[in-house]
């Protein structure tokens, strides 16, 4: 069985060939060649969830800043529609009136040291060869314009990554789980990470004396330094810290019926995921309240077989909606 590639990997790679390629690519190319479509490409059949997939991806690429475009070139023949994919090489150009301050110059070069190893890496080079096998000629060093992007809206991720590259304590209020009430932490921010989708800062509590996690969108105040030196962990308190918020998010865990077809069935990827009940999907998440507010956007698209408690959540948003507005 060929190994099992992720829809993250299956877009790394898309972009690659779509970047790399000069003349351009058909679907029936990019299908047959790229690494997440080729596993389970079949000629000649209609391929209804690669096309899906591949629809999502040109979505997902322009949201991520990649400016691909569709065409037939002027040399294609009378009767044949067959449309081209690629990135032009100039949505890649730096900006000409672009200025930037020493700190950014440096970061860039940082992130960019990091980036050259990552994208000659060996998917990007299959990506590339695989392409190369249809007669291209282009440079896989141009695959290194093709940068990765974090993306958050929260306020206080800036001020956080800056507070952990500083080794600083800070402060901050941050909101309790259903609750209105607003707790001062002061807090030595280890490292961010992404779980769910959701962003968390985890480190060591200074009041409380102990290895915590914080959710950043529950941070409702701006993030401060006290001015006080943070101890640096040691990679046990790191482990320790880690397994921790392990034990606690494996015992969350959710189970939902969803309806093929709707935007549900994509936003959780359902054509991706191979479990026994096709339309059941089983995940493990960090905060049951902001999991009910994101799935009340999904009303008649889920069911909620467990945790009761999400599907009280979900019910009770609803009534309270109904409230206010009836009220």
């Amino acid at each position: 069985m060929p190994e099992k590639i992720d829809a993250a990997t299956r877009l790394f790679n898309l972009a690659c060939a779509l970047l790399y390629t000069r003349e351009g690519l058909t679907k029936h190319e990019i299908f047959s060649r790229v690494a997440g479509y080729s596993e389970t490409y079949k000629p000649g059949t209609k391929n209804v969830s690669l096309n899906k997939h591949f629809d999502r991806d040109k979505i997902d690429l322009k949201r991520s800043g990649i400016q691909w475009i569709a065409f037939q070139p002027p040399s294609a023949l009378e009767d044949n529609q067959e449309i081209y994919y690629k990135v032009p090489k100039q949505e890649f150009l730096w900006p000409s009136n672009l200025t930037l301050t020493k700190r950014q110059v440096a970061i860039l070069n940082l992130a960019s040291s990091v980036w050259n190893q990552a994208s000659l890496s060996r998917d990007a080079a299959n990506a590339a060869l695989r392409v190369r096998g249809l007669g291209e000629s282009g440079d896989i060093a141009e695959l290194t314009t093709l940068a990765p992007r974090i993306r958050t809206h929260h306020s206080s991720f800036t001020a956080l990554t800056e507070s952990i590259e500083r080794g600083l304590e800070v402060e901050f209020g941050y909101r309790k789980p259903a609750s209105t009430e607003v707790e001062k932490r002061k807090f030595r921010p280890w490292q961010l990470q992404n779980i769910s989708g959701q962003w968390l800062v985890l480190g060591f509590d200074s009041v409380r004396k102990e290895p915590r996690s914080f959710l950043l969108r529950r941070i409702v105040s701006e993030v401060k330094n006290t001015n006080a030196d943070a101890q640096q962990p040691t990679a046990t308190d790191v482990a320790a810290g880690k397994a921790s918020l392990d034990d606690f998010i494996s015992g969350n865990q959710a189970t939902l019926r969803i309806k093929p077809e709707t935007e549900a069935w994509f936003r959780f990827e359902m054509d991706d995921v191979a479990h026994a009940k096709r339309d059941e999907v089983t995940f493990n998440f960090m905060d049951v309240h902001l999991l009910a507010d994101e799935l009340r956007q999904y009303a008649g698209q889920i069911e909620v077989l467990r945790p009761e408690g999400l599907k009280e959540l979900i019910e009770a948003g609803f009534r309270k909606v109904v409230e206010i507005h009836h009220g």
